[in-house]
């Protein structure tokens, strides 16, 4: 019986200290991403269901919101692309100075062509295949890969919107306050 109330008990202390070790970490990656410049590399090339673009204008909005995906993903996965289009028109009503940029750096371009055009996602996408933005911005690991910017490319606020409600309510706040 006490062997019992033991393990009862471990597990417990072991639940505690697990939950605290990764909201110290959480808090650990949004302190050192905040304000934090994304910095772009030369010569990014766009796409557009696959086809060549120039949209060198998304820098310079007001506001971006930034998403990385690389091939240790499963990027179609990842992407949830009838959302992203949701969330997409949803905050370009809040906020019409806003960018959108899809980075991906993947092995397997084709297979995320076949999945943006089943999906009629027509939005720019950065095809990263050096994995440049990486390189130059030390990315912190999945999920904390999607930003909020501002005008100067700087971190204000990290979170994915997708699946998330919680997070798609407060960029929805972040917008209505920015306007």
């Amino acid at each position: 019986m006490n062997l019992n109330k033991y393990l009862v008990f471990s597990a417990i202390i072991i639940c505690i200290i697990s939950c605290q070790t990764k909201t110290n970490y959480i808090k650990r990656v949004v302190q050192e991403w905040q304000g934090k410049e994304i910095i772009i590399p030369e010569n990014v090339k766009y796409k557009i269901l696959g086809q060549d673009t120039v949209c060198d204008d998304m820098w310079n909005k007001s506001f971006k919101v930034l998403t990385y995906i690389d091939s240790v993903e499963c990027i179609s996965c990842r992407l949830n692309l009838s959302q992203w289009k949701q969330f997409i028109d949803t905050c370009i009503a809040y906020q019409p100075s806003i960018s959108f940029i899809f980075i991906v750096c993947s092995s397997d371009y084709e297979f995320f062509e076949r999945a943006l055009i089943s999906s009629e996602f027509n939005y720019p996408i950065i095809y990263d295949k050096k994995n440049d933005f990486d390189k130059l911005n030390h990315f912190p690991p999945i999920p904390y890969r999607t930003f909020l910017l501002d005008a100067d490319n700087r971190v204000k606020f990290i979170g994915s919107p997708i699946n998330n409600p919680k997070i798609w309510t407060l960029y929805k706040k972040i917008f209505t306050l920015i306007n």
